[in-house]
């Protein structure tokens, strides 16, 4: 049986989404069940996401998915290649999802192939062109397109860099860098995003302003949960964000920062440099950006923060593949797919965290519980039971 794997924000789903779902069904040939990999309470860019986790899943159920499962705080609001790394990895454990769909914003270069080998194997050249980007206080992805621009020809480096300056393609790149280096038997659909589609993005801004094409540009249900979600006081709120990481931030030592995940080369007096000069989170983002740290890195720091992510506990983690799988919700079709086919997962399919009990799991588990609660207390109403007390989302 063929099941396809989508890897997704839904932040929140819009039409570009279901053109995604149904375009990937119908380059297969057939309809396919579809597994959705859905961040959780943060997004890939460090920030919450604007509606909490399960609210995301069930839209996505009644909009075309038939199973959705977890990628946890630690992998959702990390770099490209951790987060494409983690969500491939939970994929190719169930061992029941057959290929993998990502949306790209054009199509693979002819040298696909020879750039995949490139990153793997890191020839010397490539080692040491690398080196000399980073040494120049350019960040690592803008060093890592550079340093694989120069081991083509003048006629391929421009279609090279052009391939990496879209995140999308940057991230599909990703998705199909894991697969080849793990050996995973996950089938790529690449699917060319549709440019009429609105993006999340300006989906946010439009509803944060009340703007009237918003709801044209999403399915009637998922408009319909954000509209929801806004009245009830359950969409996070960046000034919430601000007032917390700066109340963190202004008692924190530098030495208490440094044992935060991917706090390196000093990125911790950066932030306390800046934080009683900022007006705002953006304001402090914006203060901080430079050539060396993006905005995308510095939002994903400060997430890490507000979770209190520890460097030891998070490398014990992402050192190894997700030690379960988590299932947010599913249909019918969802459910009979988890039945027969899940008892042969390589690792545990859980649907409540106190089901990791030790190990990799419980640690994973106690920062996704946190995250959790981090993105409850970002809203004006707050439920902090939220993750015990919801489990597993059905859509009939």
């Amino acid at each position: 049986m063929n099941i396809i794997g989508i890897v997704a924000e839904y932040n929140p789903f819009h039409n570009g989404h279901a053109f995604h779902m149904a375009r990937a069904r119908a380059l297969l040939g057939e309809d396919a069940p579809v597994a959705v990999v859905l961040s959780s309470a943060f997004t890939q860019r460090g920030l919450p996401a604007i509606l909490d986790k399960w609210t995301r899943a069930r839209v996505a159920l009644l909009n075309g998915a038939d199973l959705v499962l977890e990628l946890p705080f630690v992998y959702a609001a990390n770099g490209g290649a951790e987060f494409a790394g983690g969500a491939v990895d939970i994929l190719a454990a169930t061992r029941f999802v057959t290929h993998i769909s990502f949306g790209m914003e054009s199509d693979c270069p002819p040298n696909i192939k020879n750039i995949i080998e490139i990153l793997l194997t890191e020839p010397r050249s490539f080692k040491e062109n690398l080196k000399i980007n980073l040494a120049r206080g350019r960040s690592y992805q803008a060093s890592v397109a550079e340093a694989l621009g120069m081991e083509f020809q003048e006629s391929e480096k421009s279609r090279v860099l052009e391939f990496f300056s879209s995140p999308n393609n940057s991230l599909a790149l990703s998705y199909m860098l894991r697969i080849k280096k793990m050996g995973y038997g996950l089938i790529p659909i690449p699917v060319k995003r549709d440019a009429t589609s609105a993006n999340a993005a300006s989906i946010r801004e439009g509803f944060g302003k009340r703007d009237a094409w918003v709801e044209a540009a999403m399915p009637p249900s998922s408009f319909a949960a954000l509209k929801e979600a806004g009245s009830a006081g359950r969409v996070a709120d960046k000034d919430a964000l601000w007032a917390l990481l700066r109340g963190i931030l202004l008692r924190s030592k530098p030495e208490e920062l440094k044992n935060i995940m991917g706090m390196n080369e000093g990125m911790e007096n950066l932030f306390l440099k800046n934080v009683a000069r900022a007006k705002n989170f953006d304001d402090l983002m914006g203060r901080c950006v430079c050539a060396r740290y993006t905005r995308g890195r510095l939002q994903r720091q400060a997430a890490r923060i507000l979770v209190r992510l520890e460097r030891d506990a998070a490398q014990a983690v992402t050192q190894n593949s997700p030690p379960y799988v988590r299932v947010l919700g599913y249909t019918k079709r969802g459910r009979l797919v988890l039945h027969e086919y899940g008892g042969g997962a390589s690792v545990p399919i859980i649907t409540r965290l106190a089901a990791a009990r030790a190990g990799d799991g419980r640690l994973l588990a106690d920062t996704e519980f946190r995250a959790a609660q981090i993105w409850e207390c970002l809203t004006l109403s707050p439920n902090l039971k939220a993750e015990t007390e919801n489990h597993v989302v059905q859509v009939v």
